[in-house]
């Protein structure tokens, strides 16, 4: 079985292919003079993820704001730099070999050989932080850029376009880095994506290939099923990641469409799929969704 603990490429970096025919994991949902329609997201691609769909991007025209988990555009790196400081690293001389098993640090040892990353650059790194930093880089090994992600897309036409749409953010940079500052058991979270790194390109494939047929199931089973069958103890990593943010990103929605308005909501497609994901949790609050 692959390792199919990159569930970095879910929670951030999902990875996604549009054109003409594909079934995009998007969905539209209209309650009295709010109309919300939720898209899948990426934070990373490349050009031919490009154009998207015409229902897509007319989804988006018709939309008076842009509803992201996080506006980019506005981090502020010198507050993320001082998180990473207060929080983020090891102090007092200790290192990320100090707070991890022994497996787990040769595994590290390794993969810092292959990326051709010093160990001096990342030994005081907590494990959450190190898990995004080298996930990021795997990713951009590959080939993938931040700047062509979806998210940034459309902060871009937002911004640009006549008029200017409104943007909402669903969550802070400050707690998206404590989702990985706190996370649960987070010596698995690190070693599993270290193994990971194997079948990235593999599972990027599979994931581009069930997002173009449109196949839920499928994306389910490698991003949470899998996951969760070969490791039970994920399952608390998982409501970290996922099921709590779902259910504070369904109530944001719910507050929108009690106000008259046209939101184009995106956020990652691993928050949308299976029986706890965003699109059943509503149809579940008596909500009626049109797949696009």
């Amino acid at each position: 079985m692959k390792r199919v603990s990159l569930i970095l490429l879910s929670f951030l970096f999902v990875v996604n292919s549009y054109a003409a025919n594909d079934k995009a994991f998007s969905w539209q949902l209209t309650s009295g003079s709010a109309t919300v329609f939720l898209l899948g997201s990426i934070h990373f691609a490349d050009k031919s993820f490009y154009p998207l769909r015409e229902e897509i991007e007319a989804a988006f025209k018709a939309s008076d704001t842009l509803v992201v988990e996080l506006d980019i555009n506005k981090i502020d790196h010198n507050a993320y730099n001082r998180i990473l400081v207060e929080r983020g690293i090891y102090k007092d001389g200790l290192t990320i070999k100090d707070a991890i098993s022994e497996g787990t640090w040769l595994l590290l040892e390794q993969r810092l050989q292959q990326l051709n990353i010093s160990y001096d650059d990342v030994k005081s790194y907590k494990p959450g932080i190190l898990v995004l930093t080298l996930t990021a880089m795997q990713i951009m090994q590959m080939g993938f850029d931040p700047e062509l992600g979806i998210d940034a897309y459309f902060l871009k036409k937002a911004a640009s376009g006549s008029p200017v749409k409104k943007i909402i953010e669903l969550e802070t940079l400050e707690q998206q880095i404590n989702i990985f500052l706190e996370i649960p058991d987070s010596d698995l979270l690190l070693k599993e994506s270290l193994y990971s790194f194997d079948d990235s390109e593999s599972m990027m494939a599979d994931m581009v290939s069930y997002w173009k047929t449109g196949d839920q199931e499928k994306m389910h089973e490698l991003l949470f099923e899998d996951a969760l069958t070969e490791y039970p103890a994920f399952s608390a990593i998982y409501d970290s990641l996922f099921y709590q943010r779902n259910s504070q990103m369904v109530s944001r929605i719910e507050q929108m469409l009690k106000q008259p308005g046209r939101y184009f909501v995106v956020v990652g497609s691993g928050h949308l799929i299976g029986e706890k994901g965003i699109v059943n949790m509503l149809k579940e609050k008596g909500y009626k969704l049109k797949r696009l």
